[in-house]
């Protein structure tokens, strides 16, 4: 029950969310640094994952950055064995973009540098496994309603 003065069930939610952020992602990080790749990279990355077959010029509106820009973080994330480039036309902007296994991995599907990490913390759950899936997976749906819906509002949608 809330008492005055209490946080409200929307600030305690934003700090359990930040807090599970910050000790969950601390394995991501290390990963990334130890691969060096940089935030516009793993921008780069997140996208191609969240729309497979995504072209540079539609990774670039998507990213709000110039089609350049774009351009040469995919040449470096290709470079990296990190993307793929699909076959297809002869300009650049309109060939599918594809992950890799390894550019999957460094998108945040589980590695063999976070696994036993991941192994230890679902042991530590025990019996409350079950319900942590569930509630990250809820978790998981809501936020990309929400974000698909922020993303259509430029469109004029929701």
């Amino acid at each position: 029950m809330e008492t005055l003065g209490s946080p409200n069930i929307e600030e305690r939610f934003q700090a359990a969310y930040w807090r599970a952020v910050r000790e969950l992602d601390t394995v991501r990080l290390l990963q990334w640094e130890r691969f060096h790749l940089t935030l516009p990279q793993l921008r780069t990355l997140f996208q191609v994952q969240r729309s497979p077959g995504i072209t540079t010029g539609q990774l670039s509106r998507a990213m709000g950055i110039t089609v350049s820009t774009t351009s040469g973080l995919v040449a470096k994330l290709a470079d990296a064995g990190l993307v793929v480039r699909g076959q297809g036309a002869e300009d650049r902007r309109q060939i599918p973009l594809e992950l890799t296994d390894a550019g999957r991995a460094q998108a945040g599907e589980l590695t063999e540098f976070a696994k036993p990490f991941l192994d230890r913390l679902a042991a530590a759950l025990g019996d409350g496994l079950d319900d942590v899936i569930a509630a990250l997976d809820r978790l998981a749906e809501a936020a990309a309603e929400v974000r698909q819906c922020e993303e259509s509002e430029d469109e004029g949608g929701c």
